[in-house]
């Protein structure tokens, strides 16, 4: 396993389930720590106990409720994944998690320190380092025919396209770890998760089979691409250190691509999720390439209540600015 992800062989969408079902299942430690909680470090330490402690128990109560193997159909598998991991001892933690009380302030200071904002952006910075490691066997085969004289177009295209996402990760993993403090955060679920599904959706696409297209198309798409990401990589690089995946203000940037448009990035980002979708099997690529791009747009909207609420002037801004495209959108 380790293998596969170090050479970028894995696939992406079952690495972001195996992160997911590890958010939820660390949600009560995760909790503790946001509220402060005082017992947070023995909250931490029974949610790393509580899935083999409840294995053993249920083991020892329902021997034949844990046995599973080739013969056992999947929903039986799954369900005893789940009363395994999420049973009633995580249950209890999670409600332990939520009871109110006098947080320790200790814990509180920790998450407006600058070590705490790397942290929690590693599991970003790891993704977008996984996806440079996906793109290098395309990036090596392809500089290899350029380099030897035997390139097709589409080898060229399909260099520059690849480069330019590649560019645009390398410069993600260093913002994140470079980039200022949050002065205000998002409250609230909804915007979380808005977040996190519009900057993951995507992934789903490349879960379709892929389309058979002409070298026209195949041409077009590729270009669509490169641009996007490349277009990415300039707006990117003015919004520096206040980038953010939540939505968090950081430093208002209103100068370069932003004086133009207030989410010049999310602009630029839909002629990527365009020529990638071209490339799957439609309608669905296409239909998920849509609700990619309704996500984004409704990242804005949370975005710029907490944009408003951490600088004044940007209702100004605001007011004088397109979304997406000066003078359409």
């Amino acid at each position: 396993m380790l293998q596969t992800i170090l050479t970028g062989q894995a696939k992406s969408f079952a690495l972001l389930l195996f992160a997911i079902a590890a958010y939820v299942y660390f949600l009560p430690a995760i909790l503790a720590f946001l509220k402060g909680h005082r017992h947070f470090f023995l909250i931490l330490g029974l949610n790393v106990l509580v899935s083999p402690l409840q294995s053993v128990l249920l083991h020892l109560l329902f021997p034949g409720f844990m046995l599973t193997g080739p013969g056992v159909p999947p929903a039986t598998t799954l369900l005893i994944a789940l009363v395994t991991n999420l049973g009633l001892g995580w249950l209890l933690l999670l409600a332990w998690a939520f009871k109110p009380g006098e947080p320790n302030p200790l814990l509180l200071r920790a998450q407006n320190t600058k070590t705490y904002d790397a942290l929690a952006a590693l599991p970003l910075i790891l993704w977008f380092v996984y996806g440079l490691l996906q793109l290098r066997p395309t990036l090596v085969g392809d500089a290899s025919l350029i380099l030897s004289g035997n390139a097709p177009l589409l080898n060229w295209v399909r260099f520059f396209s690849l480069t330019a996402a590649a560019g645009f990760n390398l410069l993600l993993v260093y913002l994140l770890v470079v980039r200022d403090k949050p002065v205000r955060k998002s409250r609230g679920l909804l915007p979380r998760f808005f977040a996190f599904a519009g900057t993951f959706l995507g992934v789903g696409i490349l879960q379709f089979p892929v389309a058979q297209l002409s070298l026209g198309m195949q041409l077009v798409s590729a270009v669509l691409v490169g641009v996007g990401s490349l277009a990415s990589v300039l707006v990117l690089w003015r919004l520096g250190k206040s980038f953010s995946i939540m939505p968090e203000a950081r430093t208002l940037v209103t100068s370069g691509p932003y004086a133009r448009a207030r989410h010049p990035l999310y602009g630029v980002e839909m002629i990527t999720i365009v020529g990638t979708a071209m490339q799957f099997i439609q309608p669905w690529a296409g239909l998920m390439a849509l609700g990619v791009v309704a996500l984004l747009v409704i990242r804005t909207i949370f975005e710029e209540r907490v944009l408003s609420e951490a600088y004044p002037e940007y209702a100004v801004y605001r007011a004088k600015t397109a979304r997406f495209i000066p003078g359409l959108i």
